[in-house]
């Protein structure tokens, strides 16, 4: 696109909210995890498993599908894989048992990858000049359907007949938590939305495939976090998970000094 072109406001705004709506579909399975147990008469272990399931979808349909977005139309693409997305949320609402929603949940995952092929989508729309501008733009989308996607899921899940098993010191129990996820999901997720940008900046031919293994790497780590902190709960509850954190966030300072900072990013334009 030539740098006099310009991608109208309402197009940017509706690619933002799009993103936001469609991956909040991964996360609504968090807050109500243990009402899903209660219902399935399934264990809270089993639960965190099927949420890892969703995210190891979602590394997946990252790995292989985004990149289609340099061959197919991307319009398209994004089309169809709403389409499916839908049909899998559908397949979720219909599950009879554990084993349906299982599978529900993994085809949530990988069909939920639209947002990932519209954001090179719209780098590969915009002019030179608007293109930090509208990527910036889509990524809050993205991040505001991430963070409001857990209170929505909460909120429906506490008002609903069966919510009435909760007792006092889970509730405080609740919103610590609800505190704790959106402070951290804060300063994560920001940081994830900087590090996006930067990939974008990358060859723009290259954009689908650049975001595919960037958005793989992030889930497929956010897979085995899940899986982590589920454990680290079970022994040691809320202070287990911090520590596993700790142990993480160490273990990416130690890989920042040993491999040092990044090379020239090539800035080539089309």
């Amino acid at each position: 696109m030539k740098e006099t072109e310009t991608l109208s406001k309402k197009t940017i705004i509706l690619m933002a909210v799009v993103t936001g709506v469609i991956v909040a579909n991964l996360n609504f399975i968090q807050p109500i995890e243990n009402l899903i147990a209660n219902d399935f008469g399934i264990s809270k272990s089993v639960v965190g498993m099927l949420a890892m399931i969703t995210q190891l979808g979602y590394a997946f349909g990252l790995l292989l599908i985004v990149p289609l977005g340099d061959i197919f139309d991307r319009y398209h693409l994004i089309q169809f894989m709403m389409i499916l997305s839908i049909g899998s949320l559908l397949l979720a609402f219909w599950a009879p048992n554990a084993g349906v929603f299982a599978i529900a949940t993994a085809l949530i995952g990988i069909t939920s990858v639209a947002p990932q092929i519209i954001i090179p989508f719209a780098g590969y729309l915009a002019p030179v000049l608007q293109r930090g501008k509208v990527l910036g733009i889509v990524l809050s989308g993205l991040l505001t359907g991430i963070l409001l996607s857990r209170s929505f899921s909460g909120l429906l899940g506490s008002i609903m007949p069966w919510q009435d098993i909760y007792l006092i010191a889970a509730g405080i129990d609740l919103i610590f938590l609800i505190i704790g996820i959106i402070l951290l999901d804060l300063g994560t997720q920001f940081s994830q939305v900087s590090n996006q940008a930067i990939v974008q900046s990358l060859n723009r031919q290259q954009s689908s495939r650049n975001n595919s293994v960037f958005m793989f790497s992030y889930f497929l780590g956010g897979s085995f976090g899940t899986l982590f902190a589920t454990w680290a709960w079970s022994k040691a509850g809320w202070l287990g998970v911090c520590g596993i954190a700790l142990v993480f966030l160490i273990i990416a300072l130690a890989n920042h000094f040993i491999i040092g900072e990044p090379k020239k990013l090539n800035t080539e334009t089309d």
